[in-house]
Order: C-alpha cells, then sequence, then structure tokens
C-alpha cells in the first residue's frame, strides 16, 4: 500500500500545484498528517501566524474531472502522539481568556488523560479535508464548497465524505487531525494531534455536488460554510431539503417537516473569519426513506 508521508505537506490548495503523490480510482493510501501546532508545544510560540494550517497532499485521482467528486472512505484513523489542546488570545468564543495556555492530553489505551485524572473517550477525526478550487486558497481555518478546515467530529473512521471535483485529479488533501473536538471547538482548538489516516479514494462520476456531504456511521450530513453564521445554516438546511426531495423522492413540505422533527442544525466552529455548519439527519431515519 502506498504511504503519502507527512513530510508532503502545503499550507495552499494550489490549482497548478504538482501532486505529492498519484492514486488510482478505489486505491487505499496511507496519509500521515501534523497536528495543527506542527509540532510545537511551547503555548507562548502558537498564535495565529504560526497556525499555517499543514496539510498533507495534494494527492491526484486518475479519472477526477471537475463535476466528478472524489468518494473517501476512512477506514483508519489513529493518533501516533499525545493531544495538545492550546488557549490563543483572541481565538474562541470568550475574550477575556487572554493568556496563553497549553494542556498536553496523554494517550491512555483509548482515551485522552485530561488533567484532575479525568478520561476523555478518543475519537479521532480529520480536522481539514479538501479538494483543491480554480483558484489559490489556504488551508489554515478557511472553508468553503471544497471541503477545507471543517472541524467535523463526526467523520470518524468508518466514515465516507464525498467531495467535489473542481481541477483535474482532485488535488485531495488532509491533515489537522483531532483526537478529540467538541462542536464549536469553543476554547478555540481541538485535542490537536498527528496522526495515520487508512482511507480509499474512489472517483465518483457526474455528481455535480455544490458542497461536501458525508456518511458516518451515525449520521448523513450536508456541509455549509459563510462569514455570516445564519445563512451559513440556512443553506446547510437548503441543501438537506433538496437532497430528500431531488434524490430521496420526498414532497417538499414533507421534507421540511422531518428535518424539524429529526434533523439537527450545528456548528463546527465559530467566531472565525469563515464558520462551517452541518445539517444532520440519523442514518436510522434516512434508511427508512424510499
Amino acid at each position: 500500500m502506498k504511504r503519502l508521508t507527512k513530510d508532503k505537506y502545503i499550507y495552499t490548495l494550489d490549482p497548478e500545484a504538482a501532486p505529492a503523490i498519484t492514486i488510482a480510482s478505489g486505491e487505499e493510501l496511507i496519509v500521515e498528517t501534523w497536528d495543527a501546532f506542527q509540532g510545537l508545544r511551547d503555548a507562548h510560540a502558537i498564535d495565529e501566524a504560526t497556525l499555517k494550517g499543514p496539510a498533507t497532499g495534494p494527492i491526484y485521482v486518475e479519472g477526477a474531472e471537475p463535476g466528478d467528486a472524489l468518494k473517501v472512505d476512512f477506514i483508519s484513523i489513529r493518533p501516533i502522539k499525545e493531544g495538545v489542546h492550546v488557549v490563543i488570545p483572541g481565538r474562541g468564543f470568550l475574550e477575556d481568556f487572554s493568556q496563553h495556555h497549553a494542556t498536553i492530553l496523554p494517550i491512555e489505551g483509548d482515551h485522552l488523560l485530561f488533567p484532575g485524572n479525568i478520561k476523555l473517550p478518543l475519537r479521532p477525526s480529520p480536522g481539514l479535508v479538501a479538494t483543491t478550487p480554480t483558484y489559490t486558497q489556504s488551508t489554515a481555518s478557511d472553508s468553503g464548497p471544497y471541503g477545507g478546515d471543517i472541524d467535523m467530529k463526526e467523520l470518524v473512521e468508518g466514515s465516507t465524505i464525498y467531495m467535489p471535483v473542481f481541477v483535474e485529479g482532485g488535488l485531495l488533501a488532509m491533515g489537522d487531525c483531532h483526537a478529540i473536538v467538541g462542536d464549536g471547538a469553543v476554547g478555540g482548538t481541538g485535542g490537536e494531534t498527528e496522526a495515520e489516516m487508512h482511507i480509499r479514494v474512489t472517483v465518483e462520476k457526474g455528481l455535480n455536488l455544490k458542497a461536501p456531504r458525508a456518511l458516518t456511521p451515525e449520521y448523513f450530513v450536508t456541509l455549509s460554510f459563510g462569514d455570516d453564521l445564519g445563512p451559513a445554516m440556512k443553506q446547510a438546511v437548503r441543501d438537506m431539503v433538496d437532497f430528500l426531495v431531488d434524490e430521496k423522492g420526498m414532497k417538499p413540505y414533507d421534507a421540511y417537516s422531518l428535518l424539524s422533527l429529526a434533523g439537527d442544525v450545528r456548528v463546527s466552529r465559530t467566531f472565525r473569519p469563515i464558520s462551517p455548519v452541518k445539517m444532520m439527519l440519523s442514518r436510522q431515519v434516512l434508511e427508512q426513506i424510499g
């Protein structure tokens, strides 16, 4: 099996970039990723300037063309170092937490150890998954129809995400793995960790997705993004309604009502320039439709 090592990292998604590796559609791959701090552990050395968003890639997938989608199956996600959380002044929900503060979270079995002997179950997920748009785009804290820094905690092993393709080969990149993270990442970062991800990437022809969508062990998810949280949330709901109507055959009012009863809109991260949000419908409900 091919391995893409973490020394093949980028800070920008560039449609003119040379691929770090080329794979066939349906091929499996091991991807190593840096943590968000790229190995830094001194809290005072970590700030917006050093958080450059290292992503491993780009991965060229043979046969992928604009209008297609990349189906990325996460077969396994394995943290390979401790988790680290850092409070960074100006980042997070509460402005009065104005000092740098780092918490090292050792891994013990299936848990992270938080100070005070608090055990937090490991739930590793990639924070950044992106195809490359037709323009150059930063990987750090940015997101859009190409994915990006989506911070979707539900994207654990056993999940699949469908990524729109904008340039030949897709030029897929990923990184910023979290050993654990809460919705909103209210303190500014998750349990950042280096990781190894075993993935399978398959070209899905002609899907013409407007934005990523995911199937996790528990949910079907539509993703949206915006610099204004309200419209971004509305778009995530609209995308789910459209999916239920166009692809599952539901009547519009039935779809809208179902989501009001059995769906959830959640914020992956906010108080950044771009906020990724998600509309979630349980697979148990989805599998009863159509």
